[in-house]
């Protein structure tokens, strides 16, 4: 009898157990999102891309005008060193053109290296700006999503768009009919829609507008070569 007992409490407790465990599995409820989508198809985040794109065109304008600067005063560096060392030319020409040479030389320094400090500080200046902006949207879509689960009763949300250090998705296996993905993006962009077709039509053709200037970009002309041959 007393062992009958023993092996009855042993019942009772297991099924305790798997009665609290599946008490626990039921009351779950799991979503998956694509982080990096909605972040790409949040309206927001397209008209930011405008405006920062709208600036990084504004800073290579800037560039391209003071590379222009240089080319010319290189040029004109170039000939005073040239008439500088013309023998068909008089001894007061190449002497006055060795003169314009070391003064232009000097400019052409200074200006080349102004131009690098430009080009470092506003480069800088624009990854923090994006940089900045990308936080504030992400936590504004962070706090989206937290306050969907809530409201929708999710238990869990995991994000499906990591990878890891060799690329590989961070979650490989996961069911697609849970993906809410597309849900999401329709609650962050409801009441926006015109406004974000808008946005992209108009983002699509600032990027192709400035497709040309990024493939023919060239570096800033350097003081250094024309220095060398003076010294």
């Amino acid at each position: 009898m007393r062992k009958r007992s023993v092996f009855s409490l042993s019942l009772a407790v297991c099924a305790a157990v798997l009665c609290m465990a599946f008490t626990a599995t039921a009351q779950e409820k799991k979503a998956y999102i694509n982080m990096e989508k909605i972040f790409e198809e949040y309206y927001k985040t397209v008209n930011a891309n405008i405006v920062f794109e709208q600036q990084k065109q504004d800073f290579e304008e800037r560039v391209k005008m003071l590379r222009g600067e240089l080319e010319a005063l290189a040029k004109e560096t170039q000939k005073f060193e040239e008439d500088s060392q013309n023998e068909l030319l008089s001894m007061a020409v190449r002497e006055d053109a060795r003169r314009k040479f070391q003064l232009r030389l000097e400019r052409l320094r200074g200006k080349n290296e102004e131009f690098e400090r430009f080009r470092q500080e506003n480069m800088q200046r624009l990854q923090r700006i994006r940089g900045s902006k990308e936080e504030e949207l992400v936590e504004e879509l962070l706090t989206m999503v937290r306050k969907f689960a809530e409201v929708r009763g999710y238990t869990h949300v995991y994000e499906i768009s990591g990878r890891t250090l060799n690329r590989v998705p961070v979650l490989l296996v996961y069911p697609k009919d849970q993906d809410v993905t597309d849900v999401v993006i329709n609650i962050a962009n409801a009441g926006h829609e015109g406004e974000l077709a808008e946005a992209k039509g108009r983002y699509a053709a600032m990027r192709n507008r400035n497709k040309p200037a990024e493939a023919s970009g060239e570096d800033a002309p350097a003081a250094t070569d024309t220095a060398t041959k003076a010294e």
